[in-house]
């Protein structure tokens, strides 16, 4: 399923059941793919933790 993160870049994910995730931020050109298998087939625990770091890894990119 595709969710859109209605941040600043208008940054959209796929989200897997088991913590699988692809982020797209078309403006900071930034694709993160992630490959999980969380015990639990639920994202609400995983993100607090990875929905920032997202944001943080386009930010750092944009600034070089």
């Amino acid at each position: 399923m595709w969710w859109q993160t209605h941040n600043e870049h208008r940054a959209f994910m796929a989200r897997g059941v088991y913590g699988q995730a692809l982020y797209v931020d078309p403006k900071a050109e930034v694709v993160i793919a992630r490959f999980a298998s969380h015990p639990a087939a639920a994202n609400a625990a995983n993100d607090a933790t990875f929905l920032p770091a997202y944001d943080a890894v386009d930010k750092y990119l944009m600034s070089q």
